[in-house]
């Protein structure tokens, strides 16, 4: 059985990145779970919680950067020769 509560360290974990990073994000994402005191030095958060988070995030997928335009009606071969002047630019 798994812990329901968790330290920032077994988060960071879950989450593959740097503990610094879980505290940056726990401050400046409004929507990441936030940590709660269990003792006066023992900062944890919810297990579930941040399970609950990760599988919010995966409802949202795709590419976020810059796409750059195609024109779709030119097939590859084309498209190489008008925009590098011979077919062996890529």
């Amino acid at each position: 059985m798994k812990p329901i509560y968790i330290s920032k360290k077994e988060v960071a974990r879950m989450l593959n990145c740097s503990p610094s990073s879980v505290t940056r994000w726990s401050k400046e994402i409004p929507e990441f779970p936030k940590p709660f005191l269990l003792g006066p030095n023992k900062v944890m958060w919810d297990r579930r919680e941040i399970e609950e988070y990760i599988n919010e995030r995966k409802k949202i997928r795709g590419f976020y950067g810059h796409k750059p335009l195609r024109d779709n009606n030119v097939n590859k071969t084309q498209w190489k020769a008008t925009n590098c002047g011979s077919f062996t630019c890529l």
